[in-house]
Parts: structure tokens; sequence; C-alpha cells
């Protein structure tokens, strides 16, 4: 749709240049003749259309008619772009990408979904630090510097910049509006190949905060031992001196509060940047010591400390770093609380979308719509809708603004369990998992949960009907939508190619018969990359079902050979898996799992027999001889595990 006021402008200009009046008709001896009704001086008028004009008046009145009820629709469709402007009042302005500042906002000089109830919120909480995470591109960087705008007295002759949006009805909010100084920065350039060059990143942000804070160099409540300490911290950082990145922060906030007398609000913005990076180019171990540090002095050690909201993608464990925090609370994608602060609702995409004269719900919706935050549903990622409300294309926008190095690094190194799930999710379905949130860097090599963590983190996938239960969530995944979808399919798949190495060797094994051959494959896997929880650590895990989805996901590139069936009631009970071969020359296979039992059996040994004996008395091949599979091409085989030793025992047919 053009701009509806300018095409009411276009219609009233048309409406003058056709004929007035109201088209009728009468009828003479017996015949619907045409005539024009108009009113003249107060006197209703008629005049007769004659046949040389019929044909151009009658499609005059016709193109009015048409014009009229447009105008009609734009009038009412104006109307209700006033209520929105009401809620949302810059939501019409000019559509701009990449802008993270609010001052850019302000007033109506960029498109902005209003967002400020989340000061209200966060006051309203009382916690003294908040960490909040959110996927990447969601408003995180530009709420944290909404928030430093409405507090910081930098700002307080502005009060302009906030009177028509939602904070300003909040009269508690509003008396604090310019009062409480900020040290605010962010992490997000804190990036390189080794710890030297993110280092340099982190130190180049801790400069220009200070820089913010000259001010204090001209301030009557600081002494000049204070300046000096002040202008030889400045320059540490300039030049490079990592001694003073720890106390930094720390040392800013006792200065800044002998200037205001208020003790200041921190903002540390994308927190977990240089630890992504470390991790995934290996300088972890320095990383995190300096960040441990110089969060223990920042939000522990910190008498001058009034408030603090740190925000990131993922959750670092505690132990991790914040081993001796006790003031910190944590607001992941599955908590409630900050649910429709940050990315788009979506009543505010419709109502962006006629704002920005586009009339496109349905194929927004079809392709942007998913995320779920906490128990709100339908949140979508800013970035791609703005990006499309500036570029009007239906592509993937928000998946190329990250790396995917992490996800692929831990993919490649335990490959095996997760590949089946991955690619039910690509089919659209729902996988229950028990995750930790918690993200333990120091042990991803060795466990598949983090990648589950932090595909729920970055937002690749969506969490329903959420249990919590202490540190774990229990969920329902699926694919947040369909731009996600095509990433699955372009991108996350191929990761499983590098790690290929264990469904090749181990169909090999299995197609040629070689029990010892699959028996080195699961040994080394469960060595490799198996902790104590996935071998069957408490009983209520199941670790029967943990060991039959690990060999499902290590078969299942035979589908295109083979009908993969698992727990198919066959005989008298349900075998784990068979194969049913798609070629009259090919072997079939049953495959029964068992978990060493000492009440039970003696050795691993007895576990295995114990594993074929119940494929024989429950007669599971009653349902492949039914399909037409000869006896002589059926393959029995128990596998049998004790920790992580494997045994795998093989009844050849009859």
């Amino acid at each position: 749709m053009s701009n509806p006021k300018e095409r009411i402008a276009q219609i009233d200009e048309r409406l003058e240049q056709l004929p007035k009046g109201t088209l009728t008709y009468k009828t003479i001896n017996g015949k619907k003749q045409p005539y024009v009704q108009r009113t003249i001086d107060g006197k209703s008028v008629s005049y007769y259309v004659r046949m040389s004009s019929r044909e151009q008046i009658l499609l005059e009145f016709e193109e009015r008619g048409r014009l009229q009820e447009e105008r009609q629709h734009l009038v009412r469709y104006i109307e209700g772009l006033a209520e929105i402007l009401q809620r949302n009042p810059y939501m019409g302005a000019k559509m701009g990408i990449g802008y993270q500042k609010f001052t850019e906002f302000a007033c109506g000089r960029q498109f902005y979904v209003d967002k400020t109830h989340f000061i209200s919120e966060w006051m309203r909480e009382g916690q003294q630090i908040s960490l909040i995470t959110r996927p990447r591109r969601f408003g995180k960087t530009l709420l944290m510097n909404t928030v430093r705008t409405f507090f910081d007295p930098k700002y307080a002759d502005h009060p302009e910049y906030f009177k028509q949006l939602r904070i300003w009805q909040d009269s508690k909010c509003r008396e604090q509006f310019g009062r409480i100084p900020v040290i605010s920065v962010s992490f997000g350039s804190c990036k390189g190949r080794d710890y030297r060059q993110s280092i340099r990143g982190m130190m180049s942000s801790l400069y220009l905060l200070f820089c913010q804070h000259e001010y204090l160099l001209d301030s009557d409540k600081l002494g000049d031992d204070d300046k000096k300490h002040f202008r030889e911290m400045k320059e540490a950082l300039f030049s490079g001196n990592e001694s003073v990145i720890e106390d930094s922060i720390q040392i800013l906030c006792g200065w800044v509060y002998k200037h205001y007398g208020v003790l200041p609000i921190v903002l540390l913005d994308e927190y977990d940047t240089p630890l992504l990076e470390a991790y995934a180019d290996g300088y972890w171990n320095d990383m995190i010591a300096t960040c441990r540090g110089l969060f223990h002095n920042t939000f522990k050690e910190n008498e001058y400390l009034g408030k603090a909201l740190i925000t990131g993608v993922t959750r670092v464990s505690k132990e991790s770093l914040f081993s001796d925090l006790n003031n910190i609370q944590v607001y992941t994608v599955t908590d409630k609380e900050y649910s429709d602060c940050f990315g788009f609702t979506e009543q505010e995409v419709m109502d962006a979308l006629k704002c920005q004269n586009m009339d496109e719900f349905p194929k927004v919706k079809a392709m942007y719509d998913g995320f779920t935050i906490g128990s709100h549903k339908d949140i979508y990622n800013p970035w791609s809708i703005c990006n499309f409300l500036e570029r009007r294309q239906y592509i993937s926008y928000w998946i190329n603004t990250s790396s995917n190095k992490i996800i692929g690094d831990i993919i490649r190194r335990h490959p095996v369990r997760s590949k089946h799930e991955i690619e039910q999710l690509m089919a659209g379905n729902v996988v229950h998992k028990r995750i930790n949130e918690n993200i333990t860097f120091q042990y991803l090599d060795g466990d598949e949960n983090s990648l589950w963590s932090l595909l729920l983190a970055i937002g690749y996938v969506k969490a329903d009907n959420v249990v919590k239960e202490q540190e774990y969530t229990e969920c329902d995944v699926s694919v947040t939508n369909q731009e996600v979808m095509s990433m699955f399919r372009n991108e996350i798949i191929n990761m499983f190619e590098n790690g290929s190495l264990f469904y090749n060797e181990f169909i090999q094994s299995l197609l040629r018969h070689d029990t010892d051959g699959m028996e080195d494959i699961l040994c080394d896997i469960a060595y490799s990359s198996m902790s104590y929880f996935d071998l069957g650590g408490p009983p209520q895990r199941a670790p029967e079902n943990f060991f039959h989805g690990l060999v499902l996901g290590l078969i299942v590139s035979l589908k295109d050979q083979y009908r993969i069936v698992s727990n198919r009631e066959s005989g008298r009970g349900r075998y784990d898996i068979a194969l049913y071969p798609l070629q009259p020359d090919m072997d079939a296979f049953i495959m029964e799992f068992k978990v060493y039992d000492a009440r039970k059996e003696d050795c691993i040994e007895q576990t295995a027999s114990r594993a074929l004996e119940q494929i024989e008395d429950r007669q599971y091949e009653a349902d492949l001889l039914a399909a037409g599979i000869p006896r002589g091409r059926i393959y029995k085989l128990g596998f049998a595990f004790q920790g992580k030793e494997v045994l795998v025992a093989a009844q050849n047919p009859k």
C-alpha cells in the first residue's frame, strides 16, 4: 500500500474532477432512464443523461463510487494507525538499520518499538544484579542504551526523549529520570584469534568507558590523588597494561559516587562474547581468569555499586564465572520475567506492518514467527522484522548475524548422539530434552547438553511445555521458525559430516557382521565424549534408552537401504531396533540393548547373552518373517553396556 495520506489527497483531487451529484434512474414509458441529481442553491435538480454522453457519465460515476469506497477504507485505516501510534508513537517513523543508541530513535528520528516498560519491571524486581540472556540481535544493546539514557544525569535536560513512551506513565520511575549515574560498557568487541588480541578489545572498551567519565577530572568532589589515579588508569588501558583491568570498573564506581553522591548503575552488555571467543579459539583458561577477577571486583567486592544489569546470549555456569556471587539473579529464555521486553510481540509486528503501509502479516508470520520467551509465545526477532520492513524481501536475515563455530566444534567432537535428533527437528518434529541451561565451558567436550543449551540460548530452537527442576529444564524443543529451518538444512546438518567417521565405520562393521568393530566404535565414543550421567548414573535416566538412541543415530544414514523401525511390537513383545532390507539380497537385523545389572548378572557377557535370549524368547523375528524376509537372512545382536565398557554378541541365522 502506498502512503495512505498521499493516496487520499490523490482521490480528493480526482473526485473534484468527476461529476457531482447522485446517479438515479426514472422509469419513462416503461423504460429506466438515467438522471443526475444535484443540489443547487438548496434545491434538488435532476438532469437527464443524454445518449451522446451517457457512456462517459456512467463510467465516471462508477469511478466515483470506487474512489469513495477506497477513501472510506483509507480513513478507517488512518484512524486505526492513530490508535497504534497512541501506544507506540514512533512506529510510523522512517525505517533505519544498524542504529543502537536510544538518542538516534528518540522523538521519532527512526522507527522505534517502545520497550521502556522494561525499566519499570527491572526497578520493581528489586534485584541488585540481574543477568538476562537473549539470542543475538534481540534488542539487548538498544535496551541497555535506553536504560542508560533514562537514568544518566547527562540526559536530565531531555525529558522529551521519554514523555511519549510507556516509562513516563510510571511516576516512581519518572522521579528517578536523570538522577542516577550510569557506568556502561560492552564487551562485544572483545574478539580475536588469541588471548592478546581479544584482551586488547576489552581494554579498548574500558578505555572508552573512562573517556565517557572524563568530567570527573573537573569535579571538585575528587582530590588531586584521585584525578592522578584516573589519568594513570586511563593511560594504562590505552597502552595495553592488563594489570588494571580487574579493578577498573570497581574504582570508577567509587569516583562516580564521590562526584554525584549516588550509587551508580553498572551496565555490562555482551558479557559472554570474550568467553565464547576464548572457548572457540583455544584460550579459555587465560580469559576466564581475567573475567572472573573483573566480575568479582565489580559485582562482589564493590561497596559503590547501586544496581547492575548484565546481558548476553548464554548463561555461563556460576562455577565458571560467578562462583562467589550470591546476589546475582539470572533470567534465561525459559523464565517468565521480562518475556516481552526483548524481541517484538505479534501485536507489535502487526502494528509495525500497518504503520509501514504493508499488508503482509500472514507471510511474515509464516517466515519469522516462532520464538518463545518464558510463557510468551509468538515472539519475533527484531533484526529480521526491521530488515524485512526496510527491504521488503522474504529472505533469512537473522541467521547470518552470528558464527556457528562453537556449535560446529561440539557437533564434530561428539556428533553421533545428536544427528538423529537434529534430523527429527528438520522434519518438523518435537524432541523432548532435559537441559541444563548453565553452560560449563571447561566440560563442553564431553557434555552433549552443551549443544542443546547453546541451540536454545542462541535461539535456533524454542522450548515449550517447560518444567523447571533445580538447574534442569524439562522441555519440548523444536526449530524456532522457517528462517531458522533454512539454516538447519543448509548449515547445521553439514557440520555432522566432519564427524562422519563414526557412522561409516559402525555401518561397515554392522553390514559385514563384525562385532569387534562395532564394540571398538562404541567404546571410542563412550570414552571420548560420554559423561557419567550419560552412562547410567541415576537409574531414572533409563540408560538403555540412551544407548538405543545412540545406535539409532549411528545407523540413520542407512535409511536409503533399510526401513529402520524402533520399538515395534513383534511376537510377544517390543524389539528395540529392527532393520528391514529394501532389497531382497540384503541381510536384516534385530537389536536389543541391555545395561549390566549386578542383581541379575555376574558379568557383562551374561548381559549380552540375556539380550539375545530375550530376542529368541519373545520371538521378535516374527514381524520380519511376516514381511517375507527369509529366516536365513535375519541377524540378531545383543548390545551390553557396563559403564563405558561395551560388548556386542551376535546370533547368526540358522
